[in-house]
């Protein structure tokens, strides 16, 4: 319980800064660090070997996977760390419920950016403004009508525009996902969701 808690402390930080501002401070997942060596650690005295083995396991399997992503650009460094600690929880199931909690968040938030455009094909904007808002990926900057694509790694594509933005400049863009959002929004609930219905469960836990 009381890892879990420190766990779902920095994700509440950390979906604020991800939905505000498409990044979070490395600082913010300094609870969940130490909430997950408190997991580790309590299933290890406690004699929980196979419990110990089996999160080990999963944290090194969906950070593996999630490590992959990064490589090759598909997914932000942020989700990187959240999905690792993501999988730290020590409940067998508490992936999967906590994945229930984020769809309960994804599905109406992508509804709405749908409904209001944003979440629809690409756009092309103002430097000024994509500077300014942190929501947007870019896929190519535009000036001057010739059309040059940007890198397709979604950890460099907004430094390369920065780097190069010129007066007059537009940059063709796509929403960009807040999946820490999810993740921790995901995560809170069902640790809410453990509290309020399954409470000798949630209070037995590391």
């Amino acid at each position: 319980m009381y890892g879990q808690i420190l766990i779902a402390a920095s994700f509440a930080v950390a979906a604020y800064q991800d939905l505000r501002e498409r990044a979070v401070n490395d600082l913010v997942w300094i609870p969940a660090i130490a909430g997950t060596a408190y997991v580790f650690y309590s299933l290890a005295t406690s004699g929980q070997y196979a419990d110990l083995e089996f999160d080990v396991f999963r944290v090194l399997l969906i950070g593996g996977m999630a490590f992959a992503m990064v490589y090759f650009g598909m997914l932000g460094e942020a989700d990187l760390i959240a999905l690792v600690f993501f999988a730290a929880d020590p409940y067998v199931f508490g992936v999967f419920f906590a994945l229930v909690g984020a769809v309960i968040v994804l599905v109406p938030h992508l509804a709405y950016v749908m409904l209001t455009g944003e979440g629809r094909g690409s756009h092309l904007i103002p430097v000024s403004r994509f500077v300014k808002e942190q929501k947007w990926i870019p896929k190519a900057t535009v000036m001057d009508g010739v059309r040059h694509e940007v890198d397709s790694d979604v950890n460099k594509a907004r430094e390369e525009v920065e780097g190069v933005q010129k007066e007059g400049m537009q940059v063709e863009v796509v929403y960009g996902v807040p999946d820490v959002l999810y993740f921790g929004v995901g995560y809170i609930l069902y640790l809410v969701y453990l509290g309020l219905f399954n409470h000798a469960l949630f209070s037995s836990l590391p």
